[in-house]
């Protein structure tokens, strides 16, 4: 008869040793992206946080440089299908925001083909490889930070999970972002 023997110093010791196979923050290779867009004050806040950082960041937004009628299109092309619209008031609060910080007179991040192709990557992962083991919901309730998110995509990575070692800075980013 096999006798198990459950001596939490062992597991202590155990957890030790794994925490110093994972590197530290600094040390990981950190994406070439630009510097985040900062969550601003007053009203619009409040808007952007119940409308927007649900499914994506606010650094989206200086992807683009548009007057008010092009952000209106843009918001209106972009979220056809969701169930909540944003009434008009508070529309028109996130139009001045925009208009104001991300208007044609401002310098786009970079081009958005190229966001457009992280977008694309990161459903391909989220819709193809986390969805074959489990539901999003699983994803979509979990509110980690930066380094849990790491260490939940590496212990779906040890399971089986064919997430390219490329991929995993962009997935993080955008779980930080949008899981809070």
């Amino acid at each position: 008869m096999i006798k198990r023997i459950f001596r939490p110093e062992l597991w202590l010791a155990a957890l030790f040793l794994l925490s110093l196979a994972v590197p530290a923050p600094g040390q990981r290779r950190r994406p070439n992206r630009p510097s985040p867009v900062s969550l601003p004050k007053g009203p619009v806040r409040q808007v952007i946080l119940d409308h927007c950082t649900a499914c994506h960041g606010i650094e989206d937004y200086a992807f683009f440089a548009l007057d008010r009628a092009g952000w209106n299109k843009l918001l209106e092309s972009k979220h056809k299908e969701l169930k909540s619209v944003i009434a008009d008031d508070r529309r028109e609060l996130l139009l001045d925001y925009l208009v104001s910080n991300f208007g044609p007179d401002s310098k786009p991040f970079k081009a958005a083909q190229d966001r457009q192709a992280t977008d694309n990557a990161i459903k391909r992962i989220l819709d193809t490889i986390c969805s074959s083991c489990h539901t999003l919901d699983r994803i979509n309730t979990a509110k980690h930070d930066e380094e849990m998110w790491r260490t939940v995509i590496d212990d779906m990575k040890n399971k089986g999970a064919r997430i390219d070692d490329r991929d995993v800075d962009i997935l993080v980013e955008y779980l930080v972002k949008t899981q809070r």
